[in-house]
């Protein structure tokens, strides 16, 4: 009996321990440095990291080249072109740039919705709200 609650245990104690190092890493904040902005996905995707790169790099605001990585679907794809986009369920993304004024409230916050095709590299991005928040003191 003692070796089946010590097994038990054992397997209680491995799971625990995956599960709190996986919420210490966040796969779904993107910082950008210059200009300083960070941006979160609300909830996890479905999709392969560098597609999240590139809808991180759309609200942020910062060029990407889509054509210089393989992993990133295709622009315009001819199945798009014939059939319509496959678009996924939308997607809320903030985007916080910081130290936009020089009083506080000294941060924008904006809120998006994102939707994109799955087969190419077509997003569409609309902003539904923006304000300012206290995020970073005066200098």
């Amino acid at each position: 009996m003692k070796k089946i609650r010590f097994f038990f245990l054992s397997v209680v104690a491995i799971i625990l321990t995956l599960s709190v190092h996986a919420d210490e890493i966040n796969p779904l904040i993107y910082q950008y440095y210059n200009p300083d902005i960070t941006v979160v996905f609300s909830e996890p995707l479905n999709v392969p990291p560098e597609r999240q790169q590139e809808i991180a790099d759309k609200v942020a605001g910062v060029s990407s080249n889509t054509l210089a990585n393989p992993n990133i679907a295709s622009p315009n794809n001819i199945i798009c072109l014939l059939f319509g986009h496959d678009l996924s369920p939308q997607v809320t993304v903030t985007a916080t740039h910081h130290k936009v004024r020089q009083y506080n409230p000294r941060c924008l916050m904006e809120v998006h919705h994102v939707t994109y095709c799955q087969r190419c590299d077509y997003t569409e991005d609309s902003l539904e709200s923006s304000f300012y928040i206290y995020c970073c003191p005066e200098d």
